[in-house]
């Protein structure tokens, strides 16, 4: 069977990595990317670019002849679109994660062909749950860290309730990394800036156990898995974790690994400390990040307004289990790169190029869509 694609969110992390395994794939003929604004460049002639916002409308923003050519062609809709920021309002975060999840669904629902509905989540929707979280695991009143993990909640909560009646899977991904092969991130987001202020000694401290699991995956990982699982092993009706697992580092490794690569990697020049930062109880951390907003320098203030709103995450410690996704990605020989062998590889990314600056990034241009 060809396919013919409708992806969402492309100028993300994941879709940015994602698009070209897409676009190589012999049973697909067209890829339907939804972008806002204009001046993109394209890697095939697969693709095509199409001018909308799925926050617009239940047709979302495209124009009327460009829509009827998608609703007609559209086997598979891969919605990877969300507002990502931590620190956004909830309302906003509501506006593009639940609303327009509500308008991409409706479109779906038009769409005769459609075969397949793949829908980014985040494992984080488990909140301030502890313990071991399964795949199949969603309702709970534990409550959230921020913003984005409440949002991303509703929206599954939305998407569960479709499935009766759309072909949709739910694929969970835990924290993207970087490339496992060469290191690289092509878009920086919270965990990529957090390891920086480390690296700048501008965390003093974080919240959580010395024995908090912090679940990693490398980049080309979790865009291989999506592919695989939104086409060839899709599966209605099931959600999945795209993590790590139990290959996970406990707080305390990972903070000692970083500062030994740190010390690795820095160029020759630069000589001075680097103060990893201590873990803390919550309270006590929160208590320091009203003390800095009140009486901070600039420079510290700024650093707490990056991590306050999603290293709290790390005072509830927790597990997600992924032996279903594990299984349907083990058949198609979908190896799962370790976050020891991989690790170290991102972060001599981030500080030979300074986290980026020293690279010119190719591809779609992030300012695309605002919402990714």
């Amino acid at each position: 069977m060809t396919h013919s694609i409708l992806l969402t969110g492309v100028t993300g992390m994941v879709g940015q990595a994602l698009l070209p395994l897409l676009a190589r794939r012999t049973d697909v003929d067209k890829i339907f990317t939804l972008v806002r604004g204009t001046g993109h460049q394209v890697c095939s002639n697969k693709i095509v670019l199409v001018t909308g916002d799925i926050t617009a409308s239940t047709d979302l923003g495209i124009s009327a002849p460009v829509s009827r050519d998608v609703l007609d062609r559209v086997t598979v809709i891969i919605h990877a679109a969300a507002d990502t920021r931590f620190a956004a309002p909830l309302d906003e975060a509501r506006a593009v994660n639940v609303d327009g999840t509500r308008n991409v669904l409706v479109f779906a629902s038009r769409c005769p062909r459609l075969k397949a509905f793949a829908a980014l989540g985040t494992v984080h929707v488990a909140g301030k749950r502890t313990e071991t979280i399964d795949e199949d695991d969603l309702t709970h009143t534990a409550g959230f860290v921020n913003s984005y993990e409440q949002s991303k909640y509703e929206a599954e909560i939305l998407l569960r309730e479709q499935m009766l009646d759309l072909p949709i899977s739910v694929l969970r991904l835990s924290t993207v990394l970087g490339d496992s092969r060469t290191g690289e991130v092509g878009k920086l987001a919270a965990i990529q800036h957090a390891l920086r202020l480390c690296y700048n000694s501008l965390a003093p401290m974080i919240p959580g156990t010395p024995d908090s699991a912090v679940d990693l995956i490398a980049l080309d990982y979790a865009a291989a898995a999506v592919e695989h699982l939104a086409t060839d092993g899709f599966q209605a009706g099931r959600t999945l974790h795209v993590c790590g697992g139990k290959d996970a580092l406990t707080l305390t490794e990972l903070l000692e690994r970083t500062r030994e690569l740190f010390l690795q990697y820095r160029p020759s020049w630069r000589k001075r400390a680097i103060e990893m930062p201590a873990i803390v109880d919550l309270p006590t951390f929160e208590l320091f990040a009203r003390s800095v907003e009140e009486v901070g320098d600039n420079l510290l203030r700024s650093s707490m307004a990056l991590i306050k709103h999603f290293a709290p995450q790390l005072a509830y410690p927790k597990m997600f289990g992924d032996a279903k996704c594990a299984e349907s990605l083990l058949a198609a020989g979908i190896v799962k790169p370790e976050v020891l062998e991989f690790y170290p590889k991102v972060v001599r990314w981030l500080v030979e190029t300074g986290w980026g600056e020293h690279k010119i990034q190719a591809g779609i241009p992030a300012e695309a869509m605002a919402s990714d």
